[in-house]
Formats: structure tokens, C-alpha cells, sequence
């Protein structure tokens, strides 16, 4: 199950919707060494030296980039400043709307559901992931009823009581 590590206070929520790329990053190391201990044990060519060498350094720059702008990116709905904004811890944050003007949307993508904030202003217009891609299949249903139950039921009772009204409610939590 994914960890969305959702921290509440009075004052603020937090949370950081993609916990589950760490698999991904474990996998992309996990080729990225392959590629670099290869031509250790075996005797290659000098084409293929190059291919192997560009997998690896390919796996270690996608794995290095989705820990860095992926899976440390937080959400953070201020309620003393009205406004949500998008954390990456050590190098900035982005102030992206007042917390009156947050849309929860579900999206569908390649036939795959997903969760989004949206400006109230412009609803089709920018969004924001806040949820990874849910399957069809049992293991996406789980981690669908996990999210809608922890992270949106969280998000819509913060928005609640912050004294905004939140514009979409989940057919699941009413």
C-alpha cells in the first residue's frame, strides 16, 4: 500500500502523493548497477560498452531526478496564509492558489483514474496530481478506497472547517 505520509495540524495539512515512485527508483538503480558491474564480468565490444554505459548512466539520471522532483514534492494546504502550496524540500516552493478556489477533480487517463487540484478561476486548465494512477483491478480499487478514505476525506474536512466550501466531494464519502 502507498504511504502518502499525511501530516495534520491545526493550522496546516501536508501530505506527498508519490511515495510509490520509490519502487520505481529502486528498479532504475537496480539496472543502473547492472549496466555498470556488466562489462566487469563479461568482455564486451566498444558499441556495446557505450550502450551499456548510456542504460546505466540513463537508469542513474531517472533515478536521481524522481527522488529529487517526484517523491519528496508535498502539498501543503496553509490555512494561516489561505493558500496551497507545492514543496520540493531543499529547493523552493511554489505558491499555486487560494485555498477558497481548490477543486478536487477525479481525471481519467488512458482509462486510468486519478485525483487533481484544480483553480476554481480555470478548472481545465492547469492541475495538479495529488494521486497516483488507480487500476482496475483489485490492487488499484484498494489503494483507490485508501486514498479517497485517508488523503481526500482529509483534504475536504481541512477545507471544511478552514470555512471554504469545497466545490467537489468525492460519490464515495457522502
Amino acid at each position: 500500500m502507498t504511504d502518502y505520509n499525511l501530516q495534520q495540524t491545526d493550522r496546516q495539512l501536508s501530505f506527498q502523493p508519490n511515495r510509490s515512485y520509490r519502487g520505481k527508483i529502486i528498479t532504475c538503480l537496480a539496472i543502473a548497477a547492472a549496466a555498470f558491474i556488466l562489462p566487469f564480468l563479461v568482455r564486451l565490444n566498444t558499441e556495446f560498452y557505450g550502450l551499456v554505459m548510456g542504460i546505466g548512466c540513463f537508469g542513474i539520471g531517472y533515478a536521481v531526478y524522481d527522488f529529487l522532483f517526484k517523491v519528496n514534492l508535498t502539498y501543503v494546504f496553509d490555512r494561516a496564509n489561505g493558500y496551497v502550496y507545492m514543496k520540493y524540500p531543499v529547493f523552493f516552493s511554489r505558491k499555486l492558489m487560494p485555498l477558497s478556489e481548490v477543486y478536487l477533480l477525479p481525471e481519467t487517463t488512458n482509462c486510468l483514474l486519478h485525483y487533481v487540484i484544480s483553480n476554481g478561476k480555470d478548472r481545465f486548465g492547469r492541475n495538479y496530481d495529488i494521486s497516483d494512477y488507480f487500476s482496475g483491478g483489485k490492487k488499484g480499487q484498494r489503494e483507490q478506497e485508501l486514498f479517497e478514505t485517508t488523503v481526500l476525506a482529509a483534504i475536504t474536512a481541512f477545507l471544511e472547517t478552514s470555512g471554504e466550501e469545497t466545490p467537489y466531494r468525492s460519490p464515495s464519502l457522502n
